[in-house]
């Protein structure tokens, strides 16, 4: 039996695009708690992760983006062992030095457009579990504790001490509402 008293929760829009919000709860556990070999502190522990307004309309828009970005990185990567292996002397060597590092420069960004589609849009529907109100969140969270830290302890961090896992949501029945 654990002990665990209640909480509260925020929701803060981090991207109007993707409609992607910030979730964060804490409960306390004044007792902490213990399973197995993992082990609770007596304190407040914080839950952040992520959610969406579910809209099939910007699902079907990143996908797309994601698909064009990837065909473009794909082509970016072929130029480039293209231009690895062309038989070129010194000198030729030397004047395509100039569109070799454009390319790494491109393969760079788009590599970099793909990791922000897959962390701002909710695009792989294994990953997700549905939330109350057409809400998704990612079924993966972290959990942590908070310290502060810098001169005279004015700075917060959060120290991650493990993660978390959303299986379902359930509605209560008798709640109107609002």
């Amino acid at each position: 039996h654990v002990k665990v008293t209640p909480g509260a929760f925020n929701c803060a829009l981090e991207r109007i695009e993707s409609q992607q919000y910030s979730f964060r709860f804490f409960l306390d556990f004044p007792e902490g708690a213990v399973r197995n070999d993992v082990e609770l502190p007596a304190e407040r522990i914080y839950f952040l992760s992520s959610c969406w307004i579910a809209d099939k309309a910007i699902k079907d828009r990143a996908q797309q983006t994601k698909r064009q970005t990837e065909k473009a990185l794909a082509k970016t990567i072929a130029e480039l062992e293209e231009l690895k292996t062309k038989p070129a002397n010194f000198f030729q060597k030397a004047l395509e030095l100039r569109r070799m590092t454009t390319l790494v420069e491109r393969r760079s960004k788009l590599a970099n457009i793909i990791s922000d589609i897959d962390q701002s849009y909710p695009l792989r529907d294994e990953l997700l579990v549905e939330g109350p109100r057409g809400m998704l969140f990612p079924k993966e969270g972290t959990m942590a504790v908070k310290r502060f830290a810098g001169a005279m302890g004015g700075r917060e961090q959060y120290h991650w001490v493990g993660k978390f896992i959303l299986e379902e949501f359930f509605e209560d029945d008798n709640e109107e509402d609002s």
